[in-house]
């Protein structure tokens, strides 16, 4: 019985070891959120989002832009007198729901007459209730996003901020209501330190209950 102890209680915390590393393998896998600050004279705000979001690509694979639909869980912007929040819906169609977007502009794209890359928020009429879309706009140099339009973890601390309350692509744009510099910063949000906590109670449980299976059966 002394052999048996000898191999089976290492066995056992390899096992627990295992499981516990697998969950947070798993958990690790997950989406991860983050939030997008900005902050400067006469604007400030925030929204969170989804880094796991689905991208699209509407103009084609070709064309610098990709829209990541439902990736914004909420939101809040006060800038140049426009004031707006909200948090996710309920909306069948994802579309409709507030998206992050990556865009790099190009000389003769949509209309652009310089290059630049922006990160935007845009919020569809339907997430809303507005009869317009609400597109806010973080301008960064051209080449900030190293010709890449996946969704930010990380920017400049410093970019051209531009909210557009009235549009309605492609019938029409409006124009921009605000135009200001902004202070700009993406942090991860950790997950909560009761999940960590959770894990390790769960795991020291299994153990437990391993021990005692084991040590039962050698009775």
């Amino acid at each position: 019985m002394g052999v048996l102890n000898k191999f089976s209680l290492p066995a056992i915390s390899s096992t627990t070891a295992l499981l516990l590393s697998v969950t947070l393998n798993i958990n690790i896998a997950e989406a991860a959120l983050f939030k997008f600050t900005f902050e400067g004279e006469g604007a400030n705000g925030y929204f969170i989002y989804d880094d796991s979001a689905k991208k699209l690509e509407p103009l084609g694979s070709n064309f610098p832009l990709a829209e990541y639909d439902g990736s914004v869980e909420n939101y809040s912007l006060n800038a140049g007198g426009i004031i707006a929040q909200g948090t996710k819906g309920s909306q069948q169609d994802i579309h409709d729901e507030a998206r992050n977007i990556v865009y790099l502009g190009r000389a003769g794209n949509l209309g652009y007459d310089d290059t630049i890359d922006d990160f935007i928020l845009y919020v569809p009429p339907a997430a809303s209730g507005r009869q317009y879309g609400l597109s806010i706009r973080f301008t960064y140099p051209e080449g900030t996003f190293s010709d890449s339009v996946a969704i930010r973890t990380s920017v400049p601390d410093t970019a051209r901020l531009r909210v557009y309350p009235y549009w309605d692509f492609p019938n029409t744009t409006g124009d921009y209501t605000f135009q200001g510099t902004v202070k700009t910063k993406i942090e991860q949000i950790p997950e909560p330190a009761s999940v960590s906590a959770l894990l390790g109670v769960s795991a020291w449980f299994i153990f437990r209950r391993q021990r005692r299976q084991l040590l039962s059966a050698q009775d």
